[in-house]
């Protein structure tokens, strides 16, 4: 358990305890005090982790426009403007959706603090892949079925 000093925006600080999880995985884990990347990292983990979760169970299908913008991400090196730019161009293509709106802004910050192999970003690393691999079965280039 990890003891955090957290600053609203007026009023005094306030000293916070997080939870193991909480504390190994956010952006600032070597500070004491909850930044705006730790903010964004929840955000995005809260949105992502739905995501992974609705796919998972069959209730989110993510377009085409989606799946081929997930197998991009997954091949560009991850950098706040290379997210930046790849988020920009999403939206201008008209392809964008749930997967797009999660990574707008709160990735951006993230990947402002951490590098792209951080375990902050663990969750959106899984869920890029997923749909990069279900990208590239549906062009064909992915294994037959019963193939290990």
């Amino acid at each position: 358990m990890l003891t955090v000093t957290f600053r609203p925006g007026f009023g005094p600080p306030c000293l916070v305890s997080l939870c193991s999880l909480c504390c190994l995985g956010r952006p600032s884990r070597k500070q004491t005090e909850l930044g705006s990347a730790d903010l964004a990292w929840r955000a995005l983990e809260r949105d992502v982790t739905r995501l992974l979760a609705g796919h998972e169970q069959g209730l989110w299908s993510p377009s085409n426009g989606e799946l081929e913008f997930a197998a991009g991400v997954a091949r560009m090196p991850w950098s706040e403007e290379s997210m930046r730019t790849a988020v920009r161009e999403a939206h201008s293509l008209a392809c964008s959706g749930r997967l797009v709106r999660a990574l707008d802004k709160n990735a951006f910050v993230v990947l402002r603090h951490v590098p792209a192999d951080d375990p902050a970003l663990h969750s959106l690393r899984r869920l890029v892949d997923l749909l990069a691999t279900e990208a590239e079965r549906s062009r064909g280039g992915g294994l037959p079925p019963g193939a290990a």
